[in-house]
């Protein structure tokens, strides 16, 4: 095993906001905006009355596959796929000759 592997984390099958957070990679509170915007599952409530928050560390793999494209079967439920396009940024060269026309019919001589 690596060194890295060996100080990685027990990940408990329930976590909380902190630690779900924590596993994703992000704050508390990206975390907690991206819960609302429904890129992850909504929390169980758990505890003796029920006022512990926690996330399903194994559905949150699975909505992690999801929206990465890793899943098999249906598409994310709660975002749809980027086109690659999108991600591709234009070249120095193609962003300029697309403003050319643009700024050629702007000059006044």
């Amino acid at each position: 095993m690596t060194e890295e592997a060996l100080s990685a984390p027990f990940w408990p099958r329930y976590l909380s906001r902190q630690e779900a957070a924590r596993y994703l990679g992000v704050s508390a509170s990206v975390f907690s905006q991206e819960v609302g915007q429904g890129w992850w599952p909504m929390p169980r409530l758990r505890g003796g009355k029920g006022g512990k928050l926690t996330w399903d560390r194994l559905l949150l793999d699975r909505y992690a596959d999801q929206h990465s494209g890793i899943g098999v079967g249906e598409p994310a439920a709660t975002g749809s796929p980027v086109p690659a396009e999108v991600l591709v940024m234009p070249t120095l060269s193609e962003r300029m000759n697309a403003t050319l026309p643009q700024n050629r019919s702007e000059r006044r001589y």
